[in-house]
């Protein structure tokens, strides 16, 4: 029970922290200057560093341990908070936050995933995991509020100390867990761990994480074509949490047999989202009230296949090939709004395209193989 409240309050702590800001972080550089290409380029340079720090953030996690990777996390989360808070419009500073928060990041997501697949039992995966995304939710609803109305009237400095705490808080929690010895001594071997995975999951892979590029272009177009305030991001974003709260429990109950429903979510994501970025005023905040429903539809259908088949890996293995993917997903993705798109609208339903790919397998087979051997 001990290490289920431990880990339990590392994840409330740890969303937080990083959504105190991390939401915000594209405005900021607009707001300090930068121009809007240059604020695609900092994301480009981020997924590229991202994708070379997979590997040897993978060996120092089985070297060391992945505490050693939120400790890592949590430190040049720190770091990037105060580069932020001392941000000028130049064009190493775009290179200096890239390299400090894909470190940040990668540490973070990779230690995380890590010990969600560690204290996530094998019988009632989807139950289980709703849990976790529910304290996550929580975290980003309570962070977006804070961190909007700290930016909007007090100052990036205070927030930059609130980030910081919380975030160490949320690690210390974590290195309070007590996990068995990992007795296997298996070698990282990502050539054959890809070999043996399903082409189709690691398509699914690659195109549910570019989900991520809508987040950060999505507060750069209401900033842009709805209201240039920090609040106006936080209070969209608070609407789309909003429902997930419920909705989580209650659809991780609902996915827990051999049915899955990540086609039918990939078809309404894409779909509101279209939506989103055509509506104004009140229909605005009404679509984005009904996306915390379908985004969460999204999330727990793919997490929850994530979660079984991370059951036929070796952990480490399983994350390498995982941040490879996404990251190459998210780097080509990015690259090629960069040098060929320059309106925001465009690239949003470009990255939307590449979301809906799973549309066009046929996944009856698929699934039945995957979902086989669900408790």
């Amino acid at each position: 029970m001990k290490n289920k409240k431990y880990f339990d309050l590392y994840i409330f702590f740890s969303a937080f922290s990083r959504n105190l800001i991390e939401v915000f972080i594209g405005t900021i550089l607009l707001k300090s200057g930068f121009v809007f290409k240059e604020v695609i380029y900092f994301f480009f340079l981020f997924n590229l560093f991202s994708l070379l720090l997979s590997v040897p953030f993978t060996f120092i996690a089985k070297k060391y341990s992945n505490r050693i990777l939120a400790l890592i996390s949590a430190i040049f989360f720190g770091i990037l908070q105060l580069v932020l808070a001392n941000l000028k419009p130049i064009r190493g500073y775009l290179y200096l936050i890239a390299i400090i928060y894909a470190i940040y990041r990668r540490s973070y997501w990779m230690s995380r995933r890590f010990f969600v697949l560690e204290m996530t039992p094998n019988k009632d995966i989807s139950k289980n995991y709703s849990i976790v995304s529910i304290l996550n939710q929580i975290g980003i609803i309570a962070a977006t509020y804070l961190g909007a109305f700290i930016l909007d009237f007090v100052s990036v400095k205070i927030l930059t100390i609130a980030a910081i705490i919380l975030s160490f808080i949320g690690t210390f929690f974590l290195w309070k867990l007590k996990l068995p010895n990992n007795k296997k001594e298996n070698k990282i071997e990502i050539i054959n761990t890809i070999k043996k995975t399903p082409r189709l999951f690691i398509i699914r892979l690659g195109c549910y994480e570019t989900i991520s590029v809508i987040s950060f272009l999505m507060p750069l177009y209401i900033f842009m074509y709805v209201k240039n305030t920090y609040s106006m991001i936080g209070f969209v974003n608070i609407l789309v949490c909003l429902p997930t709260l419920v909705f989580t429990y209650l659809y991780g109950k609902v996915i827990n047999d051999k049915k899955n429903y990540l086609k039918l979510s990939v078809f309404f994501i894409v779909m509101i989202n279209i939506l989103k970025v055509n509506t104004m005023g009140i229909f605005l905040f009404i679509v984005s009230f009904i996306e915390g429903f379908i985004k969460k539809m999204y999330e727990q259908s793919f997490y929850k296949e994530y979660l079984i088949m991370s059951k036929k890996y070796d952990y480490h293995n399983y994350n390498m090939m995982f941040e490879i993917f996404q990251n190459i997903f998210k780097m080509i993705l990015s690259f090629i709004l960069l040098v060929f798109i320059n309106d925001l609208k465009v690239m949003i339903y470009i990255t939307l395209f590449v979301v809906s790919l799973p549309l066009l397998f046929n996944t009856k087979d698929y699934n039945n193989k995957i979902f086989e051997n669900i408790n």
